[in-house]
C-alpha cells in the first residue's frame, strides 16, 4: 500500500502522535484508505464487473462505494493481494498497479505532497502522515554521504507477499516524485529484499534508470541529497494552507498495544456495521481454524469475548456523542438492540473486566 515519504534535512522517520485533538477520532491503526484495493483491483481486472467480484472474493464488496474517507483493513488488502496473484500469475502485479496510479488519486496525501515548494519540504509534509494512505506503512531514512536512503516497511504484513507490496509501495512513490517536479526522476539504486525475478523489464519501466537490485536488507529507493532541492512545479502556498488544515483533522493513530492476534480487531471493526460478529467468520478471513483461533487467544491470556468487548469499546469512543441515536449506535457496534449496548456500556464506565483497547 502506498505510503508517504521522508523527509528533507535530518530526514527523520515518520512522527506519530500519541494524542488525538479533543473530539477528533485518531485513524484505526492497520487500515488503508479505500483508495488503494481499488488502485489494485482495477489494474488487475478488465471492467467494473470483474473488479466488483474481485473485490469481493478478498472480503472487500462495498469497496467501489462511499467516498475515499473509508478505510479498509489491511488483513483485507494482503487477501487482495494474494487473489490478484492466483488470479492474474503476474509476479509483477504490484509494479501492474503502480503504473495505475494517477495524480490526485490518494486525495489529501497528493495535494500534501504537490503543493509544497520543493521536492524534500513535500516529503517532509507527507512523512508524517502516512496514515492518510496507509497506516499500517512504515517510511525511515537513512543519509550517508551525497546518498539518502528511503526505507519502506510495514507494521504487520505477509512475507510470501512482501516482494509486491513492496514494489506497488515504491513504484507509486516514484510516480509521486515525477508528477510534482515535473521531471522523469530515476533514484540511483532501488533495493529490494525478495529474490530476482526471471524478467525484470518492468523495473526499467518504473524505475528508470536506477540500479535494481534483489536479496538485499530493505525495500528501499536511495536518492541523490540533490533530488530533494528540486523545486515543485506545483506548489502552490494557499492551497497549501488550506490541505495542511484539513489533514490536521485526520490525526494519526494512536500508539496501540501489541494485538493478542495480528490482525483480529481489524477483522472484528469491520465485523461490527454488518451484524453481531462471530468468531468463525473471523477465523476464515485470518486463514486459519475456529479451533486455531480459540488456542491462540487462550495462548495469549485472553478470549473472543474479551476482544470483540475491547473492540466495541474503542469503536463506542469513536462515535460521536450529537446526532447519532442509541439504535444507531447498537447496530454500528454490532448490538441486536440499544439494551445490550447500554448495558456494556455501564459495564465499561464502571471499569469492567476486558482487555485495554488497542486503539
Amino acid at each position: 500500500m502506498p505510503p508517504a515519504a521522508p523527509s528533507t534535512a535530518s530526514l527523520p522517520p515518520p512522527a506519530i502522535s500519541p494524542t488525538a485533538s479533543p473530539g477528533i477520532s485518531p485513524t484505526p491503526v492497520l487500515t488503508e484508505s479505500v483508495v488503494i484495493p481499488r488502485v489494485i483491483a482495477g489494474a488487475a481486472t478488465l471492467g467494473r464487473r470483474d473488479t466488483e467480484r474481485l473485490l469481493r472474493d478478498a472480503g472487500l464488496p462495498n469497496a467501489l462505494r462511499g467516498p475515499e474517507t473509508v478505510r479498509t483493513p489491511s488483513a483485507r488488502t494482503y487477501r487482495l493481494w494474494g487473489e490478484v496473484l492466483t488470479r492474474t500469475g503476474r509476479p509483477d502485479a504490484g509494479l501492474l498497479a503502480s503504473a495505475s496510479y494517477r495524480p490526485g488519486l490518494l486525495d489529501l496525501f497528493d495535494y500534501l505532497v504537490s503543493t509544497a515548494p520543493t521536492l524534500g519540504e513535500g516529503l517532509t509534509r507527507a512523512a508524517g502522515h502516512v496514515h492518510l494512505v496507509s497506516s499500517n506503512s512504515l517510511i525511515t531514512a537513512e543519509e550517508s554521504a551525497d546518498e539518502v536512503r528511503i526505507n519502506y516497511d510495514v507494521r504487520h504484513g505477509d512475507e510470501e507477499l512482501r516482494g509486491v507490496v513492496a514494489e506497488f509501495a515504491l513504484g507509486v512513490l516514484i510516480a509521486q516524485m515525477r508528477y510534482a517536479t515535473g521531471f522523469a526522476l530515476s533514484p540511483l539504486r532501488v533495493d529490494f529484499v525478495q529474490r530476482a525475478p526471471h524478467d525484470r523489464r518492468d523495473y526499467a519501466a518504473a524505475f528508470g534508470s536506477a540500479s535494481i537490485n534483489f536479496g538485499a536488507a530493505s525495500d528501499s529507493i536511495i536518492l541523490h541529497r540533490r533530488d530533494l532541492e528540486r523545486p515543485l512545479g506545483t506548489a502552490d502556498p494557499a492551497l497549501a494552507a488550506i490541505i495542511q488544515r484539513a489533514v490536521a483533522a485526520i490525526p494519526p493513530p494512536l500508539p496501540a498495544e501489541r494485538a493478542a492476534i495480528p490482525g483480529l480487531r481489524e477483522v472484528i471493526a469491520a465485523q461490527l456495521p454488518n451484524g453481531r460478529p462471530s468468531l468463525a467468520e473471523a477465523a476464515r478471513q485470518l486463514g486459519v481454524s475456529p479451533r486455531t483461533l480459540q488456542r491462540r487467544l487462550s495462548e495469549s491470556g485472553t478470549t473472543w469475548r474479551a476482544e470483540l468487548d475491547a473492540e466495541r469499546q474503542a469503536q463506542s469512543a469513536a462515535i460521536p456523542a450529537d446526532g447519532t441515536g442509541p439504535l444507531q449506535r447498537a447496530a454500528r457496534l454490532g448490538f441486536a438492540e440499544s439494551r445490550s449496548l447500554r448495558r456494556a456500556m455501564n459495564r465499561w464506565n464502571a471499569g469492567g473486566s476486558g482487555p485495554v483497547p488497542s486503539r
